[in-house]
């Protein structure tokens, strides 16, 4: 029976944050063995050599540094601390050669139980012996304290990585599973903002449904009061036979003074005059005055003349208004 093959991809994990100039990148398996060789030597310095690859970079981080391996330096249990020859240097160089995968020493890590992650002023001397380049790391592990730290050495001048990275390996069942929780995790995302969505959209429209259905309540609408009307007055002619005319009292609900008394409008005089001229009479005259001859009989009234035909010259004939024809 054949055996299932299962291939393998890469992903990174950032420990701390990533900084300047240099980016390490540990595999995971040589960080797990880091941590189990820190655990079970309690006692002394111990440590050994970091092999991996290096590559140029043309961002800010002039350079990228991951380790592979890790190849202890034999060392006595309650060592003072790590010493590192010429000798153990050379031992592994040759083992890179002749092993002709394009690996090489990129730095050292060694213990530090109970005293903290930091660089003695030999573990300085050290360094700058034997691993002169500046992408060159030293990693140092308290496993008392739990803590770890990087550092390499630029231009004469120490400095701490603020963080580094994890490689971890992970077979194809493993990246599927992994990309259908996030197509998930992303779907819900997607669904709840979908959800909230039309909740607000909803609430929004019920909203103006309900100021169009609901009606405005009395209080929010304003009266419109007319103004109080004024009576127009009446104007009454008074001719010379009628009775003079009443004034008829203000209503209850009219207030006089609230009202400013319209001035009546001007009227046609009640009466005119005229001239005789000689050959008039009156039947002539009405006809002047009024075009219509026929109505002498209203001048005869007005001015007691018994005989239309005979009038002085030069009298002075009082006129009335001509009267309405009714039809």
């Amino acid at each position: 029976m054949a055996k299932e093959r299962i291939t393998f991809s890469t992903r990174r994990f950032l420990v701390g944050k990533a900084g300047p100039f240099l980016r390490l990148v540990f595999r995971e398996d040589v960080m797990l063995r880091l941590d189990q060789f820190a655990h079970t030597r309690a006692k002394g310095e111990h440590g050994g050599f970091l092999i991996g690859r290096k590559r140029e970079l043309k961002s800010a981080e002039q350079y990228e540094v991951l380790v592979e391996r890790f190849v202890p330096i034999p060392q006595k249990d309650e060592a003072t601390r790590l010493v590192i020859t010429q000798e153990h240097l050379l031992t592994v160089q040759r083992a890179l050669a002749d092993a002709d995968r394009g690996e090489e020493v990129v730095g050292w890590a060694h213990t530090h139980p109970g005293f903290g992650v930091f660089l003695s002023n030999f573990d300085k001397e050290q360094h700058e012996r034997f691993f002169p380049h500046p992408w060159q790391v030293a990693y140092v592990m308290d496993n008392l304290a739990h803590e770890r730290a990087a550092y390499h050495l630029d231009q004469g001048e120490w400095h701490r990585l603020e963080g580094y990275y994890v490689l971890r390996e992970m077979a194809e069942n493993e990246i599927a599973i992994d990309a259908l929780s996030r197509i998930r995790w992303s779907r819900l995302a997607i669904l709840a903002l979908l959800i909230v969505f039309l909740i607000g959209a909803g609430s929004y429209g019920y909203g103006l449904l309900r100021q169009v259905i609901t009606p405005p309540s009395p209080s929010s609408v304003s009266q419109v009061v007319p103004p109080p009307t004024t009576p127009e007055p009446t104007v009454t002619v008074q001719r010379k036979d009628s009775p003079p005319a009443t004034a008829k009292p203000p209503e209850n609900n009219q207030v006089a003074s609230s009202t400013r008394p319209v001035p009546p409008p001007a009227q046609a005089p009640l009466y005119g005059e005229y001239v005789v001229q000689a050959g008039d009479n009156l039947w002539k005259i009405a006809g002047k005055l009024w075009g219509d001859p026929s109505l002498f009989k209203l001048l005869a009234e007005e001015n007691g003349i018994t005989n239309p035909s005979v009038i002085p010259v030069g009298k002075v004939l009082r006129v009335p208004q001509r009267p309405e024809i009714k039809e």
